[in-house]
């Protein structure tokens, strides 16, 4: 894994804002070299406002096993996001939020349980590469790639 540290990026600032598993994979995944770069220098210069859901986590460790990432890799930057992160945990009412949020386009389900947890939360925004449908299910979404 590179150096977490070395940056010239500048972030978008929103207040408190949650993070996308689809950014922390490619900590990882160097096979898009211009968007692994781009999301270390988005993680060197994290700030302290930046939230997980456990789901981000279970989603980002389920696609690192479909790439046939190293384990103790996988296993290193979890334990590195549950450190520098705040990881929010969902409940069941926010299976039931995210039911009422995508019934009318159901493919967003798992979106809207993350954005639950966001509006629970009082959580502004999202740094996601998927900001349409997050922008859709009412919230700010940013792509820290571009």
């Amino acid at each position: 894994m590179e150096n977490l540290t070395e940056t010239n990026f500048t972030k978008n600032e929103c207040g408190k804002y949650l993070v996308d598993s689809c950014i922390l994979i490619y900590l990882l995944d160097t096979r898009e070299v211009l968007k692994h770069k781009q999301a270390m220098n988005w993680f060197a210069s994290c700030s302290d406002k930046i939230f997980l859901s456990a789901q981000n986590i279970r989603e980002f460790a389920n696609n690192c096993l479909l790439l046939h990432a190293p384990i103790e890799d996988v296993i290193n930057l979890i334990e590195l996001f549950t450190s520098k992160f705040i990881v929010l945990q969902d409940d069941f009412l926010d299976t039931k939020n995210a039911v009422e949020l995508s019934a009318q386009n159901p493919r967003l389900f798992w979106d809207a349980s993350i954005v639950s947890v966001m509006k629970r939360n009082g959580i502004e925004c999202i740094y996601t590469e998927n900001t349409k449908d997050f922008n859709s299910l009412g919230v700010k979404a940013i792509n820290p790639l571009k």
